[in-house]
């Protein structure tokens, strides 16, 4: 029997390696529900320098049509948190805050006019390579892009003493409420799906964020559960539209 069991687990990893499709979650049931999307990077892409953080302005662009033509609706913070009643609830977020947010994204925001969410590393802005507070200015008043938290320095905070771990968490939150002159009620934890714990989570409400995204993987319950951790779909680069319909409908394009 054991035999067995190892000679068809033999099979089945040789046939996901030999046929790579396999490996995407096309034989998965469709789970309907809220669709948080994570992207970071909007950006040109070359073989040479290829990264499966940053997705192409053009795809980012077939992604919003290919929402539209299929009916899921493009919501807001505000509109989660009011649980406004639409149908097919999807969301565009983006983590870091990069400059390319301002350069290639939020031109496609305004072109289709669609709302997208902004995690910020507080410390960085204005650095090379992230958003300026003049930027983030003018992104936020055009109202289509929110601000949240992506604490204030990018450190794992499982790995931080509790009171560090305040210190990412409040700090970044009042230097926002203070550049955008409004509360902010959105947090996203670092370093992906180990990125927090038992021991992280509740300092996040505590320090009076209402909702906290997540970098694990799947569909969220609508209307949105507030006990719950929001999971995210994860759109690479260099994935195609087919790839995006299982990202949407399975919550992850492959195991």
């Amino acid at each position: 029997m054991n035999w067995t069991i190892l000679t068809a687990a033999v099979i089945l990893i040789t046939l996901f390696l030999v046929f790579p499709n396999l490996r995407k979650t096309w034989y998965l049931p469709k789970r309907k529900g809220f669709v948080a999307f994570m992207y970071h990077h909007v950006a040109p892409q070359t073989p040479e320098k290829f990264d499966p953080f940053t997705v192409e302005p053009e795809m980012l662009e077939k992604h919003i049509l290919f929402l539209k033509e299929k009916g899921y609706t493009p919501i807001s913070l505000k509109e989660l948190q009011s649980g406004t009643a639409v149908s097919n609830p999807v969301m565009l977020t983006f983590d870091d805050g990069y400059a390319d947010a301002y350069n290639n994204l939020f031109p496609l925001l305004k072109k289709h006019n669609v709302p997208a969410v902004i995690f910020l590393i507080t410390d960085k802005m204005g650095t090379d390579g992230y958003l300026t507070w003049e930027q983030i200015a003018e992104m936020k008043n055009s109202g289509l892009a929110e601000f949240g938290s992506h604490t204030a320095s990018h450190r794992r905070l499982r790995s931080l003493s509790d009171e560090e771990i305040v210190q990412e968490l409040v700090k970044s939150k009042q230097a926002l409420e203070e550049k955008l002159g409004e509360p902010v009620t959105a947090f996203c934890y670092p370093f992906g799906a180990g990125g927090f714990d038992k021991r992280v989570r509740p300092q996040v409400f505590k320090a009076g964020y209402l909702f906290d995204f997540s970098t694990k993987k799947g569909v969220n319950p609508w209307p949105w559960n507030p006990k719950k951790t929001i999971l995210r779909a994860f759109p690479r680069g260099g994935e195609t539209l087919f790839d995006y319909n299982l990202q949407v409908t399975r919550g992850q394009s492959k195991l």
